[in-house]
């Protein structure tokens, strides 16, 4: 099968134990972590953990994906179904303070909340030695993903490794030194070291030999129950127990196990701990099988922006931040991208839960915003770069909760919109949990009342077919698609000769009341321009998947129903500043510096504006200017939002500028986390910039329509369709190198490999030091092209070069264009 390709490459018009120090992969510092933010994360899907690296006494967090509060909660208002019509006449009106009202009793979840996520133990080494040490060092190795600490005490050098080990599913710490019979040591499990959830804990125990088990339950009356444990096994020296701790002592060398379970996946959580310590193969063996399993997904994707200076890299990870404003350090730059695919290995594997707004960790036993899945940005953002970076085979669990909230949505939309038979269409409010709770979250008038999370949601199964052509998988999800639009069929209501959706509201932003004396402000409203790019796109990818999936009669009757209200949605408007409107009226806003860009979703993470349409483009990118010009983007994963839209802007300046922001003023120095005040740290933003990052080099969300015989690219456009427009003919555009800030270029270039475009392409680009293309390489069998038998056109207004090649699949292109 042969593939038409159209590439279009734009030029910038303005654009052994080694130290740390020299191991470009590493990440580290030069002592402790000062707070659990400035800590290194491991984990390998389910279990996380987190170091400080401590020299005598380390507490180590350890969390599981699946230990929340408690059990599922009916959350359902029963109220809700009675005062629906009443609460969308009050916003029909313009009544929207008394809507407000009304929905803070009628609308709202009760209780108001899902369940949290919750801390499970903590493991307390403490080394037999004193508190002090020399040439202190700890590292975590994007390589390998091992951390380290090493030091010198007593004339003697202490080193730990640590690993999260996926396929032997277990955490090990292996302890060694540079003399004979030095390594002692004990080890101890408890809740938490402030003893405030030490009241939850059942049992602390040991076998007698060498392990130690604790166990017990979340807080609330319907908890869950976990269990943990910990084993040593050394060469030489003794390894005992007394009470509930292991003491190691005069050890060559000895490896701590951890593992954890709960009654979330296991009937007896305390029985599956201890048979996995007891069958916990040697420390090598585990290592071995770690680094294969990790790398076979972190060297997908090779980037590099150039090299940094000895000097830059003699500096710590911290130091390094601390200088970047001062110069452009493009190696920390690179490591960075890497981090964010270091953490979405770490944290999302087949059969575990998705990431939350910590990913897996988190030493907290209140988090901030309960560490949950915020379905308005958050757990979204946390998957933009899966599929741009070539990991598409760790999102799966994102789409088994989708699975879960579709189920419990549907008693949702029955129960409080009484709209749908139960089973069908579904519903998801703006937080979930791992029950896939559905009903609305908090009182919060900018969140709270926002029915629309499920086509955001179920988006990122159809981009999953997008990019990867996986028609057996888009046969599997195609039901869900489905059902979030079968709960809009039956919920959006006709206003002024609209279909709209009512209530609803532009997460989390509000407005000024029009009329109000004292300037009061709203959230309520209906058919926010948000709502519109979802639903447009949403039922526009049921139709292309129609010819795809040979779809029958009665799902062409309900396509044909899409197709009736896509007809009817409200139109797309500018506003009183001359941007993108946000609201069905043109309400002024209250948060003019606010994070969310709700109003700009169709530029990114969608592609209904491009710049095929120049009116909307420039109001879309003049929405995001205004945004900047009043301190929006000011916290982590709005500066990747910022970045990631810039890019399709083609906009490198503000890129550059967004990307600097998250790095060096949100980024916390030591463990490049991204800072969540007043949240300890939050992890959506170690997603969002690596997603911008890959926006900036590689495009391919357009397409283009009929014949490309004559191209012409003076205007940037020829033909160029969003890839959620339903059109069939089609072939997807692949823009190289869209919006590389020149702030970003090095003497000898950059380059990146590994890719993944849109139709099922992976792409790898190379660049000089101005920024200019100049060809792309991967893969054994490079098959050579020349200008001969393809389709070539150059833009005078943006100095692009656009190809049309005819590519066949499972064979790979090497494109070089030669520069004048």
């Amino acid at each position: 099968m042969f593939y038409s390709l159209p590439i279009l490459a734009l030029v910038p018009l303005a654009c052994a134990d080694q130290a740390s120090a020299i191991i470009p992969s590493r990440m580290w510092s030069d002592a402790p972590a000062a707070a659990y933010n400035s800590s290194y994360l491991i984990g390998n899907g389910r279990i996380g953990a987190t170091l400080n690296g401590k020299i005598r006494s380390e507490a180590i967090w350890m969390n599981e994906d699946s230990f929340w509060s408690g059990g599922f909660l009916n959350r359902t208002n029963p109220d809700a179904r009675k005062y629906m019509p009443e609460l969308q006449e009050l916003v029909r009106q313009g009544r929207v303070l008394e809507a407000q009202r009304l929905a803070n009793w009628a609308y709202a979840g009760t209780p108001l909340s899902t369940r949290m996520y919750d801390a499970l133990a903590d493991l307390e080494l403490v080394m037999n030695h004193t508190d002090t040490g020399t040439g202190y060092e700890r590292y975590l190795d994007l390589k390998d993903a091992t951390a380290g600490v090493k030091y010198v005490n007593n004339e003697i050098q202490y080193k730990r490794e640590y690993l999260a080990s996926n396929p032997d599913d277990v955490v090990a710490i292996k302890i060694s030194t540079n003399q004979t019979a030095a390594v002692s040591f004990t080890i101890h499990l408890r809740r938490s070291l402030n003893d405030y959830l030490d009241r939850w804990q059942d049992y602390s125990v040991s076998n007698g030999v060498d392990s130690i088990y604790t166990g017990g339950h979340s807080a609330s009356a319907s908890g869950i129950e976990f269990s943990a444990g910990a084993r040593v096994k050394a060469t030489g020296g003794r390894v005992r127990t007394i009470g509930d701790y292991v003491i190691c002592e005069n050890a060559e060398e000895a490896t701590i196990y951890f593992t954890a379970s709960t009654s979330f996946r296991k009937a007896d959580p305390r029985a599956t701990v201890v048979s996995d310590l007891n069958k916990v193969a040697a420390y090598g063996d585990i290592r071995t099988a770690h680094v294969a399993d990790y790398q076979k997904y972190s060297e997908r994707v090779e980037f590099s922006l150039g090299s940094s200076t000895k000097e830059q890299r003699a500096l710590t990870t911290a130091g390094r931040i601390a200088k970047l404003n001062e110069t452009f350090d493009p190696e920390l730059v690179g490591l960075y991208f890497q981090f964010g695919r270091y953490l979405l290995i770490a944290s999302s594997r087949a059969g575990t839960l998705p990431p939350n707004l910590q990913g897996i960790w988190s030493g907290d036993p209140i988090p901030y915003w309960g560490s949950k899945y915020t379905t308005n940005i958050n757990i979204q953002m946390n998957y933009w770069p899966a599929l741009v970076t070539n990991l598409a085979d760790l999102t799966s669990p994102l789409y088994d909760l989708i699975d879960v909230i579709k189920d419990r949505g549907a008693k949702v939309a029955q129960e409080m919109y009484g709209v749908q038979e139960e089973g069908s269409g579904f519903v998801c409010h703006h937080n979930t949990d791992l029950w896939g709770d559905a009903a609305p979250q908090d009182n919060y008038a900018a969140g709270t009342w926002w029915p629309s999370a499920g086509p955001w949601l179920t988006f990122h199964i159809m981009e999953h077919y997008r990019y990867t052509g996986d028609v057996e998988f888009i046969k599997k999800y195609y039901p869900k698609l489905k059902a979030a639009a079968q709960f809009f069929v039956g919920f959006m209501t006709d206003h002024q000769g609209y279909k709209v959706t009512n209530p609803s509201l532009s997460p989390e932003n509000q407005y000024y009341v029009p009329g109000s004396a004292t300037n009061e402000t709203a959230a309520i409203t209906l058919a926010p321009t948000m709502d519109t790019f979802l639903l447009r796109e949403l039922f526009r990818e049921i139709e292309e998947l129609q010819p795809v999936l040979g779809l029958g009669e009665s799902e062409a009757q309900f396509i044909n129903q899409l197709r009736a209200i896509d007809e009817k949605l409200p139109p797309l408007g500018v506003n009183y500043y001359g941007g993108l409107k946000e609201w069905f009226e043109d309400y002024e806003e209250a948060i003019p510096g606010n994070d969310h860009v709700s109003q700009l979703w169709g530029v990114y993470p969608g592609s209904e504006i491009t710049s095929t349409n120049s009116e909307l483009f420039t109001a879309a990118h003049k929405s995001l200017q205004h945004r900047l010009a009043n301190g929006g983007a000011s916290g982590g994963w709005g500066a990747s939002w910022c970045a990631a839209l810039s890019a399709r802007y083609f906009d490198p300046d503000t890129v550059s500028r967004c990307i600097m922001h998250m790095l060096t003023n949100q980024t916390i120095g030591d463990s490049f986390l991204n800072r969540g005040a007043p949240a300890t740290f939050q992890i959506d933003g170690n997603f969002g910039t690596p997603a911008a990052l890959a926006e900036m080099l590689l495009q391919s969300h357009e397409s283009i329509v009929g014949t490309t015989s004559s191209l012409n690219l003076n205007d940037d456009v020829y033909n160029l369709v969003a890839a959620g427009t339903g059109a069939v003919d089609k072939i997807p555009l692949i823009r190289l190198l869209p919006a590389l800030p020149t702030s970003f270029l090095t003497e000898n270039g950059g380059y990146v490999k590994g890719l993944l475009a849109r139709g099922g392409f992976e792409v790898g680009v190379r660049w000089d030091g101005k920024g200019r293309t100049i060809g792309r390489t991967a893969g054994p069998e490079v098959q050579k092209l020349t200008y001969e038998g393809a389709s070539v056109a150059t833009g005078a207004a943006t100095g692009a070069v656009m190809l049309k090649l005819n590519t066949e699949r499972g064979k790979t292109y090497d494109v070089t264009l030669a520069q004048s």
